[in-house]
């Protein structure tokens, strides 16, 4: 749990019982991801799908460990710049790129293909940058739309190196202690249920999530669908996919009467 997020909880009232159960591993120095920053520089890939600021700022970085960096930004002023949600728009800001387009809230890829809907994608080189796993829905359509899609992925979730917080969290669940649990992202819902399964811990987990007493939040819908396929119920999900709409919308469902 990042430090902003536990003092929202904190701000609402709340004690934060910080359990992280992501880590990012770069892997901004692959063979694909210095060949999308060559093809870029060079004219060879006309549209740029940009879906994470953490993304974003490691495509750059790649750049400048390349030493291209001025090379790589100017070549985006010639190149079709999407931005699925504020994250990536803010990096391409904070670095002088423009955006062509930015999907509307909840920022999902469905939002993003129906934004692009009078875009011609036929034959167009188009690369996507992964949301630190493939989105086999998003490419699969854009293909089909008749765009040449390649999928780079500049980081991957993995566990975090020390899982004891997470497992503490796990065994913490049944015993009612923790009166609520928020979801900030989707890949937190597989790597939980993979420490919970290495520490033996699978069934404490189960009984945990189920207990009425537990509030669950999501943060938006991408992160809903699947908490859903994965068995979670969801009480709470902002009508805005952010975090301080998060905590917002579960301290009114914790309030007395609700």
């Amino acid at each position: 749990m990042g430090s902003e997020m536990g003092s929202l909880i904190e701000r609402h009232g709340g004690v934060p019982y910080p359990a992280p159960v992501l880590q990012e591993i770069y892997r901004s120095d692959s063979p694909d991801v210095q060949q999308l920053v060559d093809d870029l520089c060079r004219g060879a890939v006309q549209i740029m799908v940009l879906l994470t600021g953490v993304g974003t700022q490691a495509l750059i970085e790649s750049a400048t460990a390349m030493g291209r960096r001025e090379e790589f930004l100017q070549s985006l002023d010639h190149r079709t710049i999407i931005a699925r949600s504020p994250k990536p728009a803010r990096v391409l800001r904070r670095h002088k790129v423009h955006i062509d387009l930015m999907p509307p809230e909840p920022f999902t890829s469905q939002d993003m293909l129906d934004s692009l809907a009078d875009i011609n994608l036929q034959d167009m080189e188009l690369a996507v940058q992964a949301y630190g796993a493939p989105n086999g829905f998003l490419t699969r359509n854009l293909t089909e739309r008749g765009a040449n899609v390649r999928e780079v992925s500049l980081y991957t979730w993995g566990l975090p190196a020390d899982l004891g917080p997470a497992i503490g969290l796990i065994d913490e669940l049944p015993t009612g202690r923790i009166d609520a649990l928020a979801f900030t992202s989707q890949p937190q819902v597989g790597n939980l249920f993979s420490i919970a399964s290495q520490a033996g811990n699978e069934e404490a987990l189960r009984a945990g999530l189920e207990k009425k007493t537990l509030a669950i939040a999501s943060v938006g819908p991408v992160c809903t669908r699947r908490m859903l396929e994965a068995g979670i119920r969801v009480d709470v999900e902002p009508e805005h996919p952010h975090m301080g709409n998060l905590i917002m919308a579960l301290a009114d469902h914790l309030q007395p009467g609700n």
